[in-house]
């Protein structure tokens, strides 16, 4: 049959450019290029765990305070960061983040003790908080039209994986040749020209009605959230039925009885409850503790056996982690056609079946001894990292009305970092008292939480309800 003129297909609709202008260009790679810090810092530092125990003496408890210091007060202020970006202006808000990011790295970088160290990891934290919700807020403004803005998101979140991914590797690379510290010197150029780059680039943004801070909530939720933290990590030199462990966990549930209260009583609490009332979204905040829970915590104690145990370099631990962070990027790619609706609850179980067949895998390796075991189970757990985060993304995203999305995406954030928290403090306290024993424990632990956590998946989570969204590729790999 003869194809007639009517049949021939149109011309394809031109694409928009990414880069409307120069300037748009220039204002992406500004705050990329400044949030590109936070995420390297994040995963750099955890091959330079022994070296620095070494040098100041600290044992694994004041190691877990270098990283859940930081890891506390990112988690606690992100949703009071935003709020305040939205009424002060984001770009203000996003370069004193970086500023004071770019300045704690000074001074981690001089420390002369561990407390000056954990201090600075902790005034970084708080940079980053008001750095992440700024970076979202200023390419909402720069990208107006929805088609380029979710292509800068994903951009951005291209970048932050790279982050992510060449953290072990760089951070053994500075490690070997000059010291731990150089981790944190770098910081401080890039640092600078970071800022230099975003005052010369990126535009201004506020929001017409900004949402209420409600400070007292925040105040009782950060307290808690430390004495837990502090109550965990005691665990490891002092016992679990210490007085001052027990103490620090007693102390833990009243303040959270206070912020229940507070959050009842408040006219913008930090949890509001209309979210929370949604089943998908009240998961998927539970997912994305979880799976921080596990990998940060599993990257904090794979690498101190790595280099304690099988007495590993910091160069070749860091080697050996890639498959770790760099198969979520990958994965992401390869599997994005399946980013639909219908493969939502899907791929969250198939994630989490993973996560688990890895963690059985370095446990084996413990007696085994076997690298191969180790890179085995890094991978299957890095996959299911790819798999896992978009779907999560999406199901937060859609079950909020979209006046409330950035609130959405800074409760996962923060539930995420939470997570990562508790998982440090968990396993590296079970790992002080136990030694290899509390590895097996960790993993274990990990293993049983996340099969309850894929029967609630499999019980609650509608994958016909939740939409495709075109942020999917836009969500950030643990440790922003």
């Amino acid at each position: 049959m003869k194809r007639t003129l009517a049949s021939k297909p149109g011309p394809a609709p031109a694409r928009s450019p990414i880069f409307p202008n120069p300037s748009s260009r220039h204002a992406l790679h500004a705050i990329c290029f400044g949030f590109f810090l936070v995420l390297l810092d994040t995963t750099a530092l955890n091959v330079a765990m022994v070296p620095m125990e070494h040098q100041l003496g600290e044992g694994i408890s004041g190691l877990q305070w270098v990283v859940n210091g930081y890891t506390l007060v990112f988690a606690s202020f992100l949703l009071t960061a935003g709020a305040v970006g939205d009424r002060v202006g984001a770009k203000r808000v996003y370069q004193a983040g970086l500023a004071l990011f770019t300045g704690m790295s000074l001074v981690s970088a001089l420390a002369p003790t561990a407390g000056w160290l954990i201090g600075a990891r902790v005034l970084q934290g708080l940079g980053a908080a008001f750095m992440l919700p700024g970076s979202l807020s200023l390419l909402s403004h720069a990208f107006p039209e929805p088609e380029q803005r979710a292509r800068a998101v994903g951009f951005w979140a291209g970048v932050v994986s790279l982050g992510f991914a060449a953290g072990p590797v760089l951070g053994g690379i500075l490690t070997h040749c000059f010291g731990w510290r150089s981790i944190f010197w770098l910081n401080v150029p890039v640092g600078v020209l970071a800022l230099r780059m975003n005052h010369r680039f990126v535009t201004e943004a506020r929001v017409d009605q900004p949402r209420r801070i409600d400070w007292r909530g925040q105040t009782f939720i950060l307290l808690a959230l430390f004495t837990l933290n502090f109550g965990l990590i005691q665990a490891g030199p002092a016992g679990w039925t210490s007085p001052m462990t027990l103490g620090a966990l007693a102390l833990t549930i009243g303040l959270g009885l206070a912020f229940l209260y507070t959050e009842k009583r408040s006219v913008s609490p930090v949890l509001p409850p209309a979210l929370l009332a949604n089943r998908t979204f009240s998961v998927c905040i539970l997912i994305g503790a979880a799976l921080n829970f596990t990998m940060y915590g599993t990257l904090f104690i794979e690498s101190l056996h790595l280099q304690n145990g099988r007495h590993f370099g910091a160069l070749r631990t860091g080697l050996t982690i890639i498959p770790f962070t760099i198969l979520p990027t990958v994965t992401t790619r390869l599997v994005a056609r399946y980013n639909g609706r219908q493969f939502i609850k899907a791929r969250l179980v198939c994630g989490q079946l993973l996560v688990v067949a890895g963690l059985i895998f370095l446990a084996l390796a413990l007696d085994e001894n076997g690298i191969a075991l180790t890179l085995t189970g890094l991978g299957l757990m890095g996959v299911a990292m790819g798999l896992i985060m978009p779907a999560m993304t999406a199901g937060v995203l859609a079950a909020a009305p979209p006046a409330m999305s950035g609130l959405a995406a800074g409760l996962l954030n923060s539930s995420r970092q939470v997570g990562g928290m508790l998982g440090v403090a968990l396993m590296g306290a079970l790992v002080a008292t136990n030694g290899l024993r509390g590895m097996v424990w960790s993993f274990g632990l990990t293993v049983a939480a996340l099969l309850v956590m894929t029967v609630i998946i499999q019980r609650f989570v509608r994958s016909g309800d939740t939409p495709a969204t075109p942020l999917l590729l836009g969500e950030t790999i643990p440790g922003e």
